[in-house]
């Protein structure tokens, strides 16, 4: 059975629903949610580490690919 595009569900859909419906409802039911400077900072934090993690995983990459 194929459902319309439009009627998927998204992964952070589903996440935001088990975090927190009221969150859910205003992110993705009534569109209200908007960033606040806890969120942007949060956002910010979030996306050092992965800058961090990306390049700990390309040093380690270029050290074993030096090994070979």
């Amino acid at each position: 059975m194929e459902y319309p595009y439009d009627e998927l569900l998204q992964l952070s859909g589903i996440q935001h629903f088990a975090f927190c419906r009221r969150q859910w409802a205003l992110i993705h039911i009534e569109k209200l949610w908007a960033d606040n400077y806890q969120t942007a900072d949060g956002a910010l934090m979030h996306d050092k580490r992965t800058i961090r993690s990306s390049m700990r995983a390309g040093a380690i990459f270029a050290s074993c690919a030096g090994s070979a």
